[in-house]
């Protein structure tokens, strides 16, 4: 008897037996009215999708008499929906047509999606589009700035002495102007420099000299005194280094060909007419 009860008091039980009742109830509504076509039915599935849909939304199951108000809106709307169409009511629709043919476009992509991609897939969309997953080069760096309009004509002659003065060891904090960059960048991607420092100072980088302060480099700031400490070249990503980003585009180049292909073969089903418009109305 206690397990009885349990089970009697357990939410899922009673989703489950209202689905039944509302089952029972419309298909002999249905049948009343005559025609498989007048039924609405609704799987024990399907009311347990309501039931999740509401958990998911409010953080709890719903309760008896919350689920059963779910339930009667869905059927109130199946009902009304299916009269609507009845009575032609979508045809000239433009919002509702709209709709329709969004989700007819997410059913096609979908049924590109039946299993996840393979290694061997991942593997092949990631080499034929290789230069999109590169891997940027990777530097590090001390940089001096020296402002042009700070030096003014004095400018060229106080570059000069100031990488004498940092090769013969003077700190970098002692040479140049004060500015809100940073004096030393560590292992960073040249995407990333290139982003602060500009292109043309990132581009630079890569035809210094290692371990020596050069110069000078221009950027949008001024010209800098530079010392490469460390350049790693740019190479081709890995799967195991790229897969999320490798997944979500090979899924989307499937979704969308699945798409075409889709419309490509309606195209083929229809005979497309469109009449010129009139002089008057141009």
């Amino acid at each position: 008897m206690l397990l009885l009860g349990k089970i009697v008091r357990e939410p899922l039980v009673h989703f489950l037996f209202i689905g039944l009742v509302l089952f029972v109830f419309y298909n002999w509504v249905s049948a009343q009215q005559g025609g498989s076509e007048r039924q609405v039915v609704f799987s024990a599935a399907m009311v347990n999708e309501i039931a999740q849909g509401f958990q998911t939304t409010w953080q709890r199951p719903p309760t008896a008499q919350e689920l059963q108000g779910l339930l009667e809106a869905r059927v109130r709307e199946e009902m009304l929906f299916r009269e609507g169409v009845a009575l032609g009511l979508e045809a000239d629709d433009p919002v509702i047509r709209r709709r329709i043919a969004q989700k007819v476009d997410v059913l096609a992509e979908e049924s590109a999606l039946q299993a996840p991609a393979t290694d061997a897939q991942l593997e092949d969309y990631l080499q034929r589009n290789a230069g999109r997953y590169a891997l940027p080069a990777e530097v590090t760096f001390e940089q001096v700035l020296f402002d042009p309009q700070k030096h003014g004509e004095q400018l060229q002659a106080t570059l000069t002495a100031g990488l004498q003065r940092l090769r013969a060891g003077l700190p970098a904090n002692q040479v140049g102007d004060r500015t809100q960059l940073p004096e030393r960048v560590e292992a960073t991607p040249a995407d990333l420099v290139a982003r602060e420092f500009g292109e043309s100072f990132a581009a630079a980088l890569d035809k210094l000299p290692v371990g020596t302060w050069d110069g000078p480099v221009p950027s949008g700031f001024g010209w800098h005194l530079v010392r490469l400490q460390r350049f790693t070249p740019g190479r081709p990503a890995t799967l195991s280094e790229v897969r999320k980003a490798v997944e979500r585009d090979w899924e989307n180049e499937r979704r969308q060909q699945a798409k075409q292909a889709f419309y490509d073969q309606l195209a083929d089903k229809y005979e497309v007419i469109i009449e010129p418009l009139s002089e008057a109305s141009q």
